[in-house]
């Protein structure tokens, strides 16, 4: 049979690629299908958690120096930190920390992405808000030497800005609109600052130690501030999103764990007044601080007759039991320190030093749900009484402690029943 060559045979052509590279974070952390609807797809939608989409490179043609090599463009949203860092296990929590799925998504049709270093009139408005107004929430230091130290210094500028916007939105009073708005910006800034500060990590100098020390600071504020309903920003709310441990909780650890390899530059700097604070506290221990006969008594109940439960003393091993009793012991020190005169910048960084000096294993056990250890976070939320001043702290305690205790059992009720009392009163968000 011959072969019409006006009609040849239709030639099979090898089908293209469709795979998308444009799903949300939660969903490539999953490696599920994204359908990448905005702003926010399915998955996400049916799962109950924050969708967020990276910013994609568009992928240019090779170029004719195919052969040279050139640099690779590092994660943009997910840092790193050296593994030799003090605090084992921190710079993986502090990964999750500050990656997208830590902040609420948000979606501004108004603004049109920019890169690092470019800023519009609007950013002026962000930078006067945190000097002027934002600072003063924080420490007198945060509105002097901070916007000096991130004249030169990229990601601690957007850093800045994303914090003023947050404050705006937060303080604003036009209307959901305009907070979705500078929800937005604050995220785009945010997202802008990591690139260069991964960057930064990977090379800790006597020039760069406080402006590292600082960021990570304002991440753990951002984190605070960036979730205003009580879920995804505490312990188990996220628990998939975050293997167990909170967002916030991951990011004290992660600035305790650089401040651990640039303590002699932080401590010379113009942060060093952050360090203070802990050598006050210090000073009201040796000073006899003692914590209230009834915050005392409801620890020494955890200690005495939780820990000695049949099916804990079963199920916990002894390294397991030491991480107990140690941040039972650390929290009491804590809160004896509370019981004098302190100032609201004292009050927080006593809320600060609990989660960065429990042992790695408590926060295992904590992600874990493991009821003892749920019901020393419990009281720890005892420390974050005196702070509903604070904006980005603003019912914190409440919260947390309501999380902790829907997460607890009806048996294990009685050992909370203190903190539920402390926190419940009318004078306090009631």
């Amino acid at each position: 049979m011959s072969t019409n060559p006006a009609n040849p045979a239709p030639s099979k052509t090898r089908r293209s690629h469709t795979k998308s590279r444009g799903g949300c974070a939660e969903c490539k952390r999953r490696k599920l299908k994204c359908n990448e609807a905005k702003p926010i797809c399915a998955g996400c939608t049916k799962r109950e958690v924050t969708c967020v989409y990276s910013k994609m490179v568009s992928r240019a043609a090779p170029s004719k120096d195919a052969g040279q090599e050139s640099t690779p463009r590092p994660n943009a949203l997910i840092p790193t930190l050296d593994p030799a860092i003090g605090t084992n296990g921190a710079h993986s929590a502090f990964q999750t920390a500050i990656s997208p799925g830590a902040l609420v998504a948000g979606q501004s049709p108004n603004s049109a992405p920019r890169g690092i270093g470019q800023f519009n009139m609007e950013d002026m408005t962000l930078w006067h808000q945190f000097i002027c107004k934002t600072s003063p929430t924080l420490a007198s230091p945060w509105g002097n030497e901070l916007p000096s130290l991130a004249l030169n210094c990229d990601y601690l500028l957007h850093g800045i800005l994303a914090l003023g916007a947050l404050h705006l939105a937060y303080c604003n009073q036009l209307g959901p609109a305009k907070q979705g708005h500078y929800s937005y910006v604050a995220n785009h800034h945010y997202d802008l600052a990591l690139c260069p500060f991964q960057q930064a990590m990977a090379n800790v100098t006597a020039e760069n130690a406080n402006q590292l020390f600082a960021f990570s600071t304002l991440l753990l504020i951002f984190n605070y501030a960036s979730n205003r309903s009580p879920g995804p920003a505490f312990p188990f709310a996220a628990a998939e999103a975050t293997e167990g441990v909170s967002n916030w909780l991951a990011c004290l650890r992660g600035c305790s764990a650089i401040f651990a390899i640039a303590q002699e530059y932080v401590e010379a700097g113009p942060m060093g007044f952050l360090i203070s604070t802990g050598t006050q506290m210090q000073a009201a221990l040796q000073a006899g601080a003692k914590p209230t006969a009834e915050d005392d008594n409801s620890l020494t109940q955890i200690k005495n007759v939780v820990l000695n439960n049949p099916s804990v003393k079963s199920s916990t091993t002894d390294d397991e039991m030491d991480a107990y009793l140690d941040a039972i012991e650390r929290l009491r020190a804590l809160l004896a320190a509370t019981t004098q005169p302190l100032d609201s910048i004292l009050r927080r960084a006593a809320c600060s030093i609990w989660p960065t000096r429990v042992s790695d294993t408590f926060v295992r056990l904590l992600s874990e749900k493991r009821p003892p250890a749920m019901i020393i976070m419990a009281h720890y939320c005892l420390l974050l009484r005196g702070l509903e001043d604070v904006w980005y702290m603003e019912h914190r305690g409440l919260n947390l402690f309501q999380i902790v205790e829907r997460s607890l059992g009806d048996e294990w009720a009685i050992y909370v029943e203190h903190p539920r009392r402390e926190l419940t009163r009318k004078s306090y968000g009631r």
